[in-house]
């Protein structure tokens, strides 16, 4: 045991650098853990929505969200979810699906809905990302925010 003490502190930088893989690892596996939000292939969303009783939450800005969005995604910026929780309350008891460019801030606002009593929440894998990389379609027109879009989808090329 003295010799694996003496090894830790003579390569502190090894060890260091271990400590912080193993961390950044772990993180990756327990965050959707942590955050509620269950992740979903785009197929299973389309499934999803399909069936109804699921609600689709765009979190991106609104830059992003013009640039192409989910069919009637009601649409409210991460950084804006907080103070417009109140939006979603009529949707409580659906299956929310929470929808970014990526993945990330899904988890994140997953984490928000959670603490607000949502309990219903799924991300799409690779979100934004995802769903036009497995060529399912999009909408580009802008819509008022907080209300579900009411226009024709557009396939993204």
């Amino acid at each position: 045991m003295e010799e694996f003490t003496n090894f830790l502190f003579d390569e502190w930088p090894l060890t260091l650098a271990f400590i912080f893989i193993t961390v950044l690892i772990g993180r990756s596996f327990l965050e959707p853990i942590l955050s509620g939000v269950k992740t979903l292939t785009a197929q299973d969303a389309v499934r999803m929505i399909n069936d109804g009783n699921t609600v689709v939450l765009d979190v991106r800005v609104d830059k992003e969200f013009n640039e192409g969005h989910i069919l009637d995604s009601i649409h409210i910026p991460f950084g804006m979810l907080d103070s417009r929780i109140r939006e979603l309350d009529e949707h409580k008891a659906k299956a929310i699906i929470v929808n970014c460019q990526n993945g990330m801030r899904s988890k994140q606002a997953g984490s928000i809905l959670k603490k607000h009593g949502f309990t219903k929440l799924f991300s799409i894998d690779g979100g934004m990302n995802g769903w036009i990389n497995a060529n399912f379609p999009v909408t580009k027109k802008e819509k008022r925010k907080g209300k579900k879009t009411k226009n024709k989808s557009q396939e993204e090329e």
